[in-house]
């Protein structure tokens, strides 16, 4: 009989794409409220390209990349706004695409959203629905933060996308 020596943790690669204006505030936000250890995108120039960042850098030293790699290294992508009429409908079609051919699941979080009223908006909230596999709404950013920090999952010492083994107490190795 073979007992755990240790316990595995998987910290997930999250990708903040954020929803126009609104949603780079909210990520700002995130950042300067202690959120790590996300990368960051934005469309580029380039239709099949994406100008990606850490948290917490500037923009300005932003790496393009093309989406179909930007999403063969992410666990996860979570799109992140609050006016529903600045979200760029295209932009979020082109990546939940490319993410779902990779298996990488999309998500979506609206904090304290508005702009229902609105025709585009409307039609953003559509496109939303029909592309990211789930959709939470929370009243405040910092909700908003905990819960990226719980899809992220692991432990502080663990290394995005690596596996890591945490020993547990107690447990010994038969064999």
């Amino acid at each position: 009989m073979t007992h755990l020596t240790s316990r595995a943790y998987y910290k997930a690669r999250i990708l903040l794409v954020p929803l126009g204006p609104s949603g780079a505030a909210l990520v700002s936000s995130m950042s300067d409220a202690g959120l790590r250890e996300v990368r960051v995108a934005a469309p580029a120039s380039h239709p099949d390209g994406v100008l990606v960042h850490g948290i917490g850098e500037a923009a300005g030293q932003s790496t393009t990349e093309t989406v179909s790699d930007l999403t063969a290294s992410t666990d996860m992508m979570v799109f992140l706004g609050s006016r529903l009429e600045e979200i760029p409908d295209g932009f979020v079609a082109a990546m939940a695409t490319a993410g779902r051919k990779q298996g990488t699941l999309l998500a979506g979080v609206l904090v304290g959203v508005g702009g229902w009223d609105s025709e585009s908006g409307s039609t953003s909230m559509t496109v939303l629905r029909r592309e990211l596999d789930m959709l939470v709404t929370v009243r405040k950013t910092d909700l908003a933060r905990d819960f990226i920090e719980v899809l992220k999952g692991g432990t502080s010492e663990a290394v995005p996308g690596k596996l890591f083994q945490h020993p547990t107490t107690g447990a010994r190795n038969v064999h």
